[in-house]
């Protein structure tokens, strides 16, 4: 198991987020994205995104944190 792949295993989001990020690590923009951002910065933004969701700040936009978890979980598929 890989550092990233560990890494995702112990994110605890929830189940909506983590399938509609599958679903969109199926599309070309997640695998740019992913290539684009080192996965250091994707996980970072994650982090900030994912405190923006607990705490119910009002910059929090769903489709944003979507797109990061779907770039990362299509870096992960490509280290495997």
């Amino acid at each position: 198991m890989t550092d990233l792949t560990q890494q995702l295993s112990e994110m605890r989001r929830p189940g909506l987020l983590v399938r509609a990020a599958t679903l969109a690590c199926d599309t070309g923009d997640a695998h740019r994205r992913a290539k684009r951002r080192p996965v250091s910065k994707l996980l970072a933004e994650e982090e900030m995104l994912n405190a923006a969701r607990m705490g119910g700040g009002m910059g929090y936009s769903p489709t944003r944190h979507v797109q990061v978890m779907s770039a990362i979980l299509a870096a992960a598929r490509s280290v495997n």
